[in-house]
């Protein structure tokens, strides 16, 4: 059975579910191989793809400091030498570097499927589905990405709430999170669950004290990512932010309206299960928009409305 890896060092949970639907199709090129990931540990790649049916084989690789384990010349060769007992058949990197292309020449791989040598700008969800139906010879393939989860949805009462973000330029504020969050209360009685990360606690916890109703509203702060994960399954729909957690949401395939205010749209474009919400009266949405203030709670309302 031939040993297949994949490289995928973009750093992002966002980015992981952006090309996951590219790693499952190589899978499902190489019937019959054991496929293996190289990717950074910020990804959460373990828990994510813990239950996952082709990725079985995940390491990480640590070069995000200079002094890291894998960085420098020394670096690429502990790499190298952690992996090439392998023996690698194919070597698929889904990122421009002459690095990776070297790791895989080095690991003795028969065919290295290159994304490029050198770095640009460029939509990497477009690219990368251009670059897999060009490597696997195909003319095309679902480009939503699937996690898959030992549990069914069964629960339509429950509605995910993303306040987290990356950055304070694409945080929604907490007063008009409340405010939805009454809003859909009086609507139907929901039970809502808080998402983000574990340093955003402090906000989680201030927005349920201000709640009108904190009876139904959890924070899911302190969970572990495969934990938050089954809560997301089990939910009707997510509404929040552009974040991990709805990129995580859209790839269980839940319902996920996401608020860009200041991230480009075309991030979500690989998934169907994706919904964005911009500002009323703009048409696109950039890095340095700074619009995520404009982004009312009627609007949003309005638009999850039918959905609720």
């Amino acid at each position: 059975m031939a040993n297949i890896l994949i490289i995928q060092t973009r750093p992002g949970i966002g980015d992981l579910c952006i090309f996951l639907s590219s790693m499952h199709q190589i899978a499902k090129k190489n019937e019959n191989s054991n496929i293996f990931l190289l990717t950074k540990k910020r990804t959460q790649a373990k828990s994510i793809l813990k239950d996952d049916n082709y990725i079985k084989n995940i390491f990480f690789i640590d070069r995000d400091e200079k002094n890291s384990k894998h960085s420098g010349i020394m670096g690429f060769f502990k790499l190298a030498n952690e992996l090439k007992k392998f023996n690698f058949d194919k070597v698929y990197i889904m990122h421009s570097s002459l690095r990776y292309f070297l790791l895989g020449k080095f690991l003795g791989a028969k065919k290295v499927y290159s994304y490029g040598l050198i770095k640009s700008n460029e939509n990497i969800s477009n690219k990368i589905f251009e670059v897999t139906k060009k490597w696997l010879l195909i003319n095309d393939y679902p480009t939503n990405a699937e996690i898959n989860l030992k549990i069914n949805n069964n629960n339509s009462n429950n509605i995910i709430i993303g306040i987290g973000s990356s950055g304070l330029t694409r945080r929604w504020s907490r007063e008009k999170i409340i405010s939805l969050i009454n809003k859909i209360n009086e609507k139907k009685r929901y039970t809502f669950f808080l998402v983000a990360g574990l340093n955003e606690k402090v906000l989680a916890d201030g927005i349920i004290e201000e709640l009108d109703d904190k009876a139904n509203v959890m924070s899911l702060c302190e969970k572990s990512i495969y934990d938050i994960m089954l809560k997301i399954k089990n939910s009707k729909l997510y509404v929040g932010t552009d974040s991990a957690f709805m990129h995580i949401s859209a790839a269980l395939q839940v319902k996920s309206f996401g608020l860009f205010g200041d991230t480009p749209v075309n991030y979500s474009e690989y998934s169907n299960f994706i919904n964005p919400i911009l500002p009323l009266g703009y048409k696109s949405i950039s890095h340095d928009s700074n619009a995520m203030d404009k982004i009312t709670v009627d609007h949003v309302f309005n638009c999850i409305n039918d959905s609720i």
